[in-house]
């Protein structure tokens, strides 16, 4: 029988490439066929992990290799930029590790590359395919909520030794959330603690503001709320693979309270009872199990586009990719600035 299932090559070793690996295990339309890693001896361990039959060497030798269709860039931030943009000078369509790039320059060289050559490339931000994240979307444009005001998302978690900036690490989450929902925005400003562990972000828009926040120092709620007109929309934890979405319908108050308008009524506590045993009922907890880390929906996605013939995804463009590592850029100059 023939497979048609995408043949993945992963370049990198580390914690992400690990979980993507074991995650592809949930999916039906892509596969691990080889590994690349500039370390012989831990490529050839993390091959045989996944499956006797799973090929491993350095990047260039997996590259030219015919079964490998599509490469999951999972190594080293600093290393993204580059082998993204050798697997592209090879063919091969490419999905890069969040955060796609180091730079907003990095991430234009990605984009003009991609583009150039005609080749699929997108950031995996596997927060943006999680099913609760995706219905939240779908929600948002469907009106249920009505136009937007408000996007309060946070990320943090105790990490005493991190490998990136926290900005960088975590940040991009309700970073790319907001520019998802709401856009380029206006003006961007920012704070961070002494010790640069703690960052808040306000992106400010013509008619709403997302705040922000990551941190190492300490776990947050690490979920998304967005505020909207006519209800609220709000995930639980955690915010980059959430299994549930709620909606609470709201209403307009139509005429402020004054002393003028407040009609005198005789007391009636059963009123406030019975009013605090409906409320919940208004509120519409919808959950979104998923299997594993929940990485095999960004690599679905992925195979779906390029079976589709699509260059660039519609759910994770690539203008939206850049946009994200301007901000970073930008916040990163606003707290060093201050500090």
């Amino acid at each position: 029988m023939v497979d048609d299932r995408t043949g993945w090559a992963i370049a990198g070793t580390g914690n992400i490439a690990r979980r993507f690996a074991e995650d592809l295990r949930h999916s039906k339309k892509g596969h691990v066929v080889a590994v690349a890693s500039a370390d012989t001896e831990r490529g050839r361990r993390f091959a045989a992990a996944i499956g006797p039959q799973v090929a491993h060497g350095d990047l260039d030798n997996i590259l030219a290799r015919a079964d490998v269709q599509a490469v999951y860039v999972a190594g080293r931030n600093e290393l993204h930029c580059e082998h993204a943009m050798r697997s592209i000078a090879a063919g091969k369509p490419v999905l890069v590790e969040k955060p796609f790039a180091t730079s907003a320059a990095e991430a234009e060289r990605i984009t003009d590359a991609a583009r150039g050559a005609g080749i699929l490339a997108m950031e995996a931000m596997w927060m943006r395919f999680i099913p609760a994240i995706r219905a939240l979307r779908t929600r948002v444009e469907k009106g249920e909520i009505g136009a937007i005001r408000r996007v309060e998302a946070g990320i943090s978690f105790i990490n005493p030794k991190p490998l990136a900036p926290v900005i960088a690490d975590l940040g991009v989450y309700p970073l790319s959330l907001a520019v998802n929902l709401l856009g380029t925005p206006e003006s961007v400003s920012a704070s961070a603690t002494a010790d640069g562990r703690q960052v808040a972000i306000t992106l400010r828009y013509e008619n709403a503001l997302a705040i922000l926040n990551c941190g190492f120092d300490a776990e947050g709620g690490n979920s998304a709320t967005v505020v909207g007109t006519k209800g609220v929309l709000s995930t639980d934890a955690p915010l980059f693979a959430p299994s549930a979405l709620t909606l609470r319908p709201t209403k307009a108050i139509h005429a402020p309270m004054t002393e003028g308008n407040l009609a005198p009524h005789p007391r009636l506590p059963w009123r406030d009872a019975a009013r605090s045993l409906v409320r919940p009922l208004r509120v519409a907890v919808r959950p979104l199990l998923y299997r594993g880390n929940g990485l095999h929906y960004e690599a679905d996605h992925f195979t779906d586009c390029l079976r589709a013939g699509l260059r660039e995804s519609p759910l994770m463009p690539l203008t939206e990719s850049v946009e994200v590592m301007r901000i970073v850029e930008r916040v990163e100059s606003l707290v060093s600035h201050r500090s």
